[in-house]
């Protein structure tokens, strides 16, 4: 399947604060995904936490919007969700959006998938 995003959107009961636990894995498993994991950790761990402090206080963090081949984007929005969003040819959106879905089912977390759903891809699609 060749997808320039993939949408996870979590069930109505799922709240900001219930992705806690699934969060560090999450967002090593798409660093490492989309080969965007660098040499020095600690700045991955500045991130992670980063990211944790507002989901501990049940806020939308801020995700992973680095220059780079793809990014994890958590939307403005009423709804619990992100997206990752890839440019370029040799995409692998599909690939890495299943593999974060795997590790959204390990914690639990009920969640459904959709793919290319930005405002922005469909209006260049018309």
């Amino acid at each position: 399947m060749r997808a320039r995003s993939g949408h996870i959107k979590f069930d109505k009961k799922v709240r900001w604060k219930n992705l806690v636990s699934a969060f560090r894995p999450l967002f090593l498993k798409f660093l490492e995904e989309t080969q965007q994991l660098p040499e020095d950790m600690e700045s991955v761990d500045v991130l992670v936490e980063e990211n944790l402090r507002d989901l501990r206080s049940n806020r939308k963090p801020e995700g992973y919007n680095r220059e780079g081949v793809m990014r994890m984007i958590f939307p403005i929005s009423n709804e619990v969700e992100f997206y990752v969003y890839g440019r370029g040819k040799a995409l692998e959106v599909a690939r890495v959006t299943e593999a974060l879905s795997r590790v959204l089912q390990k914690y639990r977390l009920k969640h459904t998938i959709e793919w290319d759903q930005l405002k922005l891809l469909a209006d260049k699609k018309e």
